[in-house]
């Protein structure tokens, strides 16, 4: 009997080992996550920053892309860095979300939206047709593959024109249209996820509660509006070759 009393002493243990290496290793993707998530929300910010030297004219935003692609082994390990970091990003919220499903297989009957926002509903949606945004972005105004209508110029001072490029690409109401809309998803997701991560990592206090919830909204609106007065002041004529 007491052999028997241990086995099931024994199992229930090795159960909630189990149980809690599952919930151990859960945690810690959550704070990846989190940590990942604002890592490449930084990197949008300094992006956004970086390119609003469009508005000093072609020579600023030139000598720009120039002192990046000077430093190719900072700029490739940059690169390399910021591919590990949304890979990462990406497969911890994908199993994290999995997870989540398989905790809870059955639907609720009727879904109550009233806490939840849009931006936290949809994360799974917004990050998915973010990284959609992101490849296009790269094919059209890094590898040139999209539009080959431009080709690959220099400036007066030998750099290569990136400015005669954005000048280029935003004249075309369809790329307008379609960045304006990645903006949208953009703000959207950051919303949320910076938010959110601060939460995760344990940036809570009464003084300072509404401050790291505001944050998010605050990121995400600076960014979104300082992408979209590039798209629509190339648009608008404001700023021309």
């Amino acid at each position: 009997m007491a052999s028997g009393e241990t086995a099931v002493s024994s199992c229930k243990n090795r159960g909630m080992m189990r149980l809690f290496n599952h919930f151990q290793t859960s945690l810690d993707s959550k704070v990846v996550v989190a940590l990942t998530g604002l890592g490449l929300a930084g990197f949008v910010v300094f992006h956004m920053l970086g390119n609003l030297q469009v508005f000093e004219g072609a020579e600023a935003l030139n000598s720009y892309a120039a002192f990046l692609r000077d430093m190719p082994i900072l700029l490739w390990t940059t690169r390399l860095g910021l591919l590990s970091i949304v890979a990462l990003h990406i497969g911890l919220a994908i199993q994290l979300t999995l997870h989540n499903r398989r905790a809870r297989p059955v639907a609720y009957a009727v879904r109550e939206y009233r806490k939840a926002s849009l931006a936290s509903r949809t994360m799974a949606v917004t990050g998915s047709v973010l990284l959609l945004f992101i490849v296009f972005h790269l094919l059209h105004l890094t590898a040139g593959v999209v539009d080959t209508s431009f080709p690959d110029r220099l400036d007066l001072q030998g750099h290569r024109d990136v400015y005669g490029k954005v000048v280029h690409a935003f004249r075309n109401p369809l790329f307008v249209a379609l960045y304006l809309a990645g903006q949208f998803v953009l703000g959207l997701h950051l919303s949320h996820a910076v938010s959110s991560s601060l939460q995760t990592l344990g940036f809570e206090h009464a003084a300072l509660n509404r401050l790291f919830k505001a944050a998010g909204p605050v990121i995400a609106l600076l960014v979104v509006l300082g992408n979209m007065a590039i798209i629509l002041a190339v648009f608008l004529g404001v700023v021309r070759t």
